[in-house]
């Protein structure tokens, strides 16, 4: 009678276990602050795929600030201006296509410094995978304003996890960070 008792205990409670559910979402792994849902991974704007592995190229970046991080202190030896360090500003551009030039520069900018511009309005990239250049230039009164360097980038990685900030150093003599936003 014992055997038979405990065979019925045992009976009842496989059978109360295997009509359990489990948690669908017991063995699925979403990614980049993805999560499940009935099974699912639910991604994050901007992150797709079954466990939200993969990124989405934007529609577009939205640049609101350039700052000059890096710049040289002589034009090939000789000071920029006469008498004075460079009055300093950027321009952004696709091709031959002029995106943003500023309207203001610093005077006397100091080679160890940042400066910085914030872009209002902001100025939207539509081709995120396409060539951009960025340029720096030192404001002259009365001739042509001097080139100072310049960086060819494109905008997006598609491996990068979406940086507040894109750091624009090609090793050269000028550098840039620029702030952006991404746009879905």
């Amino acid at each position: 009678m014992r055997q038979l008792t405990i065979l019925f205990f045992f009976t009842a409670f496989m059978t109360v276990i295997s009509g359990c559910k489990k948690d669908p979402c017991e063995t699925t792994v979403c990614q980049n602050d993805g999560y499940c849902a009935n099974g699912d991974c639910v991604c994050p704007e901007g992150f797709t795929g079954a466990d939200c592995s993969q990124q989405e190229t934007p529609d577009k970046i939205r640049i609101t600030k350039i700052e000059i991080t890096r710049f040289p202190a002589t034009d090939n030896g000789a000071g920029w201006d006469l008498s004075s360090g460079p009055d300093i500003y950027p321009e952004l551009s696709k091709g031959s296509t002029n995106l943003y030039s500023a309207s203001t520069f610093y005077q006397n900018a100091d080679p160890s410094s940042n400066y910085s511009f914030d872009l209002n309005p902001a100025i939207d990239i539509v081709s995120p995978n396409d060539q951009y250049t960025i340029r720096l230039y030192d404001y002259d009164d009365y001739d042509a304003d001097d080139f100072m360097g310049g960086i060819n980038f494109t905008p997006y990685s598609s491996n990068n996890g979406f940086p507040n900030t894109i750091n624009l150093d090609a090793g050269g003599d000028v550098s840039f960070t620029l702030y952006v936003d991404y746009v879905w």
